[in-house]
This record gives structure tokens, sequence and C-alpha cells, in this order.
């Protein structure tokens, strides 16, 4: 089976000089016909041959041909019209449990999301009606899931919350879903009570998340939908979240999608994968535990489906510098900062070494920022700007702009390599302008940005942010290996303990009051530094057997009671 897909977008048929009709080899038989240009292009996947000519021949790379072994036409759930991104089979919802959806971004998940929430039907590529669909998943337990849906009361988090930063108040807003009890009620577990008489367009990203996810819990529904409800959170409003949503989860359907596998793994029941090409299409795979869902995702092979996902498999058995294991290239005094809001940060002195990954952890709004900021030399500490007498390379945390320049001419203005466009999978980005990049792809182009400059350090401020799993995985192995390879030293702030599990040697811990005040402690091992995090948090992580990543215990379990007799919160 084939499928042919066509970029929209990318197809410019007024400039181009129709090289995929010219070149098809089908189209040089006088009694068939592929590639027909009319406002678009479009290909006939009945007489395309696959040859993938038309695919090279593209000047704007806007067309993909894929051979589909593993999957037949029967399967096909939806497809965004002809030559669009097509979705073969569909998640199953259970209820009272938690259902975790995993993959890649642009492979499915937001499209089952909106077909099992009702918000868009269920076509199968044509213009299917119910009957057609009910005889499609005759026999299937999803049927049931469906029978009724249009009565069911559905709940919907988005996963763009860009919708929700309005002029409008917090608590107006809120007051239309649902009683004023209620909302204090659930606001005060969710820890957003100070907000509610704020704007919508004047809270923080974390703080507009809570309040998405308040808004999409108010009111007795059968169904909650949740897209990737942990971004902008730290950890400890990640598990608070998790916690939170496990509890509505009782005797309801709840389905996740989310891109954290430490809390993913912390919050569902069980989980299906979504697998094939990004833009094209998207397979779903059987139902599995949470556990071996996530160890088989990693690994790179499914095998109830006997498909192998990815050539490589991703694992977390990795080593961890000392502190002082590299040459001493400067330092940083103990300093302090005071806004004019009335927050203050203190630091304590630190010295930087060669080869080395500092991770920066802490919950939101205690100066983790402020700190990278003040070492870039953005900020007046209270003895004036510090001077590292370094060279530095600084991403900054929020990624806006409006800029028109071409990626392609970045890459060529600051010699970013052919390695380095590689490893971040620039090079198709390079026909787009900046402000027309996704949030993901911003942040793959902004680190490879960072990495790129020669600098002594580098202070990278949430790389994670809008990546996917192998996303997050691929820019922390590259951030680490470029430390080795350049004998540099990075600095790190994120709130994935997966992510800085993963490239971090050691940790600098921040505490204190949100918005109020900060405290920075001294650079600690990764251990001690970690599990003085979790400590503050009440819970202990393992390492899995199997790919090495980091496991949450459950609270009160033999493992959980244990560790913490013996004070080893992390035991990794």
């Amino acid at each position: 089976m084939k499928l042919a897909i066509i970029d929209k977008e990318k197809c410019k048929p007024t400039v181009c000089g129709h090289e995929c009709k010219k070149y098809c080899p089908v189209e040089k038989k006088e009694a068939d016909t592929c590639v027909t240009i009319e406002a678009k292009a479009k290909i006939d996947e009945n007489t395309c041959v696959g040859c993938a000519i038309c695919v090279k021949r593209c000047p704007f790379g806007a067309i993909d041909i894929i051979n589909l072994p593993s999957v037949s036409e029967n399967d096909l759930v939806h497809r965004y019209g002809e030559n669009g991104f097509a979705l073969y089979g569909l998640p199953t919802p259970k209820e009272g449990k938690v259902l975790g959806l995993l993959g890649r971004n642009g492979i499915g998940k937001s499209t089952a999301v909106k077909l099992l929430a009702g918000t868009e039907k269920i076509n199968l590529g044509k213009d299917a009606s119910d009957e057609d669909i009910k005889e499609f998943f005759k026999g299937n337990e999803i049927l049931r899931y469906f029978e009724n849906l249009d009565k069911k009361k559905v709940n919907y988090k988005p996963q763009n919350l860009s919708q929700l930063a309005i002029d409008i108040g917090v608590m107006e807003l809120l007051s239309q879903r649902g009683s004023e009890e209620k909302i204090k009620e659930l606001a005060k577990r969710l820890g957003v009570t100070q907000v509610l008489n704020n704007k919508m367009n004047k809270l923080s990203g974390g703080e507009l998340q809570r309040v998405a996810i308040l808004a999409a819990s108010l009111g007795e529904a059968d169904i909650y939908f949740f897209d990737e409800p942990l971004a902008f959170l730290d950890i400890g409003e990640r598990l608070r979240v998790s916690d939170f949503m496990r509890e509505i989860a009782k005797d309801k359907v709840l389905i996740v999608v989310e891109h954290d596998l430490l809390i993913l793994d912390y919050l569902t029941d069980y989980l299906n994968i979504f697998f094939g090409g990004q833009g094209a299409f998207g397979t779903v795979s059987g139902i599995k535990g949470s556990k071996e869902g996530i160890n088989a995702y990693l690994h790179g092979f499914l095998k109830e489906e006997n498909v192998r996902i990815r050539d490589k498999e991703l694992n977390f058995n990795f080593t961890k510098n000392p502190i002082l294991s590299g040459n001493k290239i400067g330092e940083w005094p103990a300093f302090e900062i005071e806004f004019e809001s009335r927050f203050k940060l203190k630091t304590e002195k630190g010295a930087i070494h060669q080869n080395h990954v500092i991770g920066i952890l802490g919950k939101n709004g205690t100066g983790k920022t402020t700190f990278v900021r003040a070492l870039a030399g953005e900020l007046e500490t209270k003895n004036g700007k510090l001077n590292l007498d370094l060279e530095i390379s600084y991403k900054p945390q929020y990624l806006f702009t409006e800029d028109t320049e071409l990626v392609r001419d970045i890459c060529f203005k600051e010699k970013i390599t052919k390695k380095m466009k590689s490893i971040f999978n620039i090079g198709v980005l390079e026909s787009k302008k900046i402000r027309e990049l996704s949030g993901g792809e911003l942040q793959r182009f902004s680190v490879a940005r960072c990495l790129s400059k020669e600098a002594d350090i580098y202070l990278i401020d949430e790389p994670s942010a809008y990546l996917d799993v192998e996303e997050r995985i691929s820019v922390a192995k590259a951030i680490k290996d470029i430390m080795v390879e350049k004998e540099k030293t990075a600095f790190v702030v994120d709130h994935d303990l997966l992510v800085v599990s993963y490239l971090a040697d050691s940790v600098i811990n921040f505490s204190g009051e949100s918005g109020v005040s900060g405290e920075a402690s001294e650079i600690r091992s990764f251990e001690k530094g970690i599990s003085e995090l979790l400590k503050s948090l009440n819970i202990t992580l393992r390492k899995d057997p199997v790919s090495g990543r980091p496991r949450i215990n459950k609270k009160g379990s033999v493992l959980d009671r244990e560790q913490k007799i013996k004070g080893q919160y992390a035991d990794l």
C-alpha cells in the first residue's frame, strides 16, 4: 500500500516548473495519469508506482511517497482529504482508568483525541455514514465507547493555551462553567487560588495551564481529555496535577497526551503507542501497561505487533562526571538580586569546570531563570553585573519572535555545521522563516544556534519545552556529547527530571517562596541534589532494570518506604 502526501503550504504550482508531473514515469504513458496540477498538485495513489522521483524533483520538498507494508487500507480510520494525513487505528478508552497516548509530534495523537471527543467525525478516508462506522468497528471494544457519545458530556483541555490568554477575568471565565464554591475548592487543590482575581492574559504559563485544567474539570463530565497538561509546570506541580487527574478519573474515562515519561508512567494505568511518519500518517498500537509500553517505546520494537518503530534503542544507562573532574575555567561570587516587585534571589558562590553539565532544579518562581540571566550578564546584581571573563552562549526560556529571516540564511551567517543541522533535524526547516516555525521547531533551532557558537559556557533554559520524547532525548544527548567533545560547560534549566537525569553531572537546587524569594544552593553531586529535591516532594525514584530510566515509586510501597528509611530518595 502506498500513501502520497502533499504539504499544501509548501506546494506552489504557480512558481515551480511542475517537475512532479514532468518527470513522473506514469505521466509519460499516454493512457495513464498520476499527477494533476490545479490550485495544488494531486497524486493518484492508485496509479502511483512509488518511484519517489517527484519527491526528489519537487523544489519545495512538498511531496512524500510512503510504502506501508505493515498496515492495510482497511485499517484507515481518518484522513484529511486527498493526499492528506492518514490515521490507522484508534486508542481504546476504559472507564475508571487513565489512558496515556505516547508518540512523536505530528503523528496523530491530537487527531485521535478529536475523534474520540466527537469534535471531529470519523470519515474512514471517505464520506462515511454512521452505519459505515458501526460496521468498521464491529466486534471491537471501542464500538461500545462510541455508542451514545453524542449524549455524553465531554470536557477537553486543549494543547494550545494561547486562545485562553485573553482580556477577561479568571473568575469571570470559570464561572461560566461551574459554581463559585466548586471553583474555589479546585483552585485550592491546584494551587491557583491567588490568581482567581487576575486577568487571563496576565497569568504565567504555569498558572494558565493550571487554570485550563481547572476549567476542564468543572462540571460532571463522562469523558475527560487532557492534551499536554504538564507544559510550563515544575516537578511539584506536575505531581500535584497528576494526583488531581487520577482522582477525577474514578468511574470516568480520562485520556492524557504527554511527553514527560516519568510523569506519564506515574499518572497512567495503560497506554497506546503512536508510530508512523511525522506529518504523513500515524498508526496506533494495541493497548499496553504503562511500564511495559514505555519500555517498548524506548526499545523501539513492539513485540505484539511485530513492528520496529525506530532503528536505535533509547536508554538511560549513563555515567556522571564528578564535580571537580575537569579543569577550572572560572567562578562566580555569591550574589543577591532584588526586583521592584520585591522578589529577592540569594545565591552561593560556585566554580566552573570543563566537560561538565550542571542541572538547575527547583519550583517555578524561585529564581532559576534570574540566576541564568545574571550569569549571562543580562541582569544587575546588588554589586553590579557579573563579569565571568568567559565567552557565553545563552538560549533563553521564552522564544517568541516575529523574525522574518529564513532559517537557511541564519545557518549560513552563524556557520551552523552540517553535523549540527543533522543532529537537530534543521534541514527540513531551512526554507521557512523564523516566525513560521512551530514551538518544537523553534526550540530545536534555538538550541542548535546556542550550541553552534564558540563559547566557554552554554546557558540553556528549558530545552525540552514543546519537544516530544525522542526530541527531548536527542537534545539532551547532543548537549551532553558536545560538552564532552568540546570540553565545555553547560548550565541547563529544565523541569523534566528524566531529561535532567540523562544529561546532568551535578545540580544546583533552588528553594523559596514562588514569586517572593529564592535561594540557590552550592553545586552538589547529582545524587545529593536530586535526593534533596525528591525529599521536598516526598517521593522516591528507582532505576528501571530494563531501560535504565528513572521511575517514581508508588507512595507507601515497600520500595518507597525502604528508600526513605535509608535516606536514599534517588536509587539511580
